[in-house]
């Protein structure tokens, strides 16, 4: 098994995904890392000031082996995932994108991190500076969540990439969230376009 060090200079933002299917469980492993819980009392496996977990993930699954086509959130207590939108909304989210970014339609599957911006400002209210400090954790949060899944996704051997630059009212209508969720990070993932390699998995 590759150690953490390795993983971490292994990986690299990947743009050119290849068409192959990413099995369920890979996906299933990505949302654990960044969300899962890890210890009684529902804590988490990412730090979250306060105990407070403000996070939400979508998973968005274009190209998932056993799983349609569609939009899902993630439930951490229960480690499932529940049908959010009945489909894939990969090429809205690359509409809604900054610039042109076509890894985002061609991407197996996205993990967007949305984040209850409200809940964490209220809860931080009495810390300087005041009304920001709490968005300020809730995407320190929303960092360590990405970077896990970034490890994960390197070492079971798939390619991923970060995107930030999005409109953020179109990125809202596009996942259908209501306020005071908020779209903060997508990540794309799926096997790289260079490897052509399969899984049994």
């Amino acid at each position: 098994m590759a150690s953490l060090e390795q993983i971490a200079r292994s990986r690299y933002s990947c743009r050119d995904f290849s068409p192959q299917p990413v099995p369920r469980a890979m996906l299933d492993r990505l949302l654990e890392i960044a969300q899962g819980i890890t210890h009684a009392g529902s804590r988490r496996s990412v730090p979250s000031a306060g105990a407070l977990y403000p996070l939400h993930l979508l998973a968005i699954a274009g190209r998932i082996r056993d799983l349609d086509a569609a939009t899902y959130t993630f439930d951490p207590e229960n480690c499932m995932l529940k049908t959010h939108l009945d489909h894939d909304i990969r090429d809205a989210l690359q509409q809604a994108a900054l610039d042109d970014q076509p890894w985002i339609g061609q991407a197996a599957g996205i993990i967007t991190i949305c984040a209850d911006m409200e809940t964490a400002t209220q809860a931080f209210g009495d810390q300087p500076p005041y009304g920001t400090r709490g968005q300020r954790y809730a995407w320190i949060e929303a960092g360590a969540a990405a970077q896990n899944i970034q490890l994960q996704a390197t070492a079971e051997g798939l390619g991923s990439v970060l995107v930030a630059g999005f409109h953020d009212e179109a990125t809202t209508e596009a996942l259908a969230l209501e306020a005071p969720i908020t779209p903060l990070i997508h990540l794309c993932f799926g096997w790289p376009a260079i490897t052509h390699r399969t899984s049994t998995e």
